[in-house]
């Protein structure tokens, strides 16, 4: 069986590229054999610091006829293998469009292809929002797993006391984990300027001990929290 793993949070700026790129050195670091899709076309961080290491490959979710087809490319690499996708913000519509026009999730069973949304959220009033819509929609169809990322926030009071939201999380039986805040904003910073992968960035000669031992100390508490999701 082939996997589809969806790394969402509609809302910009909550941390899915980062979490997903972690999510692919985790694949790299374990040898884990995965096929990668950029679907950000506005800001394709996952390919531009991951293409050459993974050989990416580009695909769009787009609401237009132009390129209604064009992610069917991700569908057919999930028959033979497991695939990571970075979605874009306000993926939602197209993501829907594109499963029910193509009834994948009619023929997912038959192909031995699943589908997973890690979604990342911020613990904001939008994040939550459309985390409820997300639920809402796909169901018990499409597991979530949702990342409460503590490099955006650290304050989970509103996700923990929002009752309805809740009671989805538990009827649809969400996983959620905590993902880490990466200590350092300048070397993080660096790291992006410079389109490092995790990886290179452990050993990476412009850092010394501590901005190294950095990236060393968030890979494995961000390894410990995608062990605790029990999907990969």
């Amino acid at each position: 069986m082939a996997e589809i793993f969806l790394f969402s949070g509609e809302k910009g700026g909550v941390g899915k590229s980062f979490v997903c790129r972690t999510a692919v050195q985790y694949h790299l670091d374990q040898a884990i054999p995965f096929v990668l899709f950029e679907t950000d076309r506005s800001n394709p961080d996952v390919k531009r610091i991951y293409g050459h290491a993974t050989g990416c490959r580009v695909s769009v979710f787009s609401e237009g006829e132009k390129y209604e087809d064009a992610a069917n490319s991700i569908y057919n690499a999930a028959l033979t293998s497991r695939v990571l996708v970075n979605l874009p913000a306000q993926a939602f519509i197209p993501l829907r469009q594109w499963i029910e026009a193509n009834q994948l999730l009619d023929i997912a069973p038959a192909d031995g292809v699943t589908f997973a949304i890690w979604f990342v959220c911020d613990g904001g009033y939008d994040s939550l929002k459309l985390l409820r819509q997300s639920l809402d929609y796909f169901g018990e169809a499409i597991p979530h797993i949702v990342v409460r990322n503590f490099g955006k926030c650290e304050d989970w009071e509103a996700l923990d006391k929002d009752e309805g939201l809740q009671k989805l999380l538990k009827k649809y039986k969400a996983r959620m984990i905590d993902f880490p805040k990466f200590i350092g904003n300048a070397d993080r910073n660096h790291i992006d300027a410079e389109s490092l992968t995790f990886g290179q960035a452990r050993d990476y000669e412009g850092f010394g001990s501590i901005s190294k031992q950095r990236v060393k100390r968030f890979l494995k508490e961000a390894y410990e929290a995608i062990g605790q999701a029990g999907v990969f």
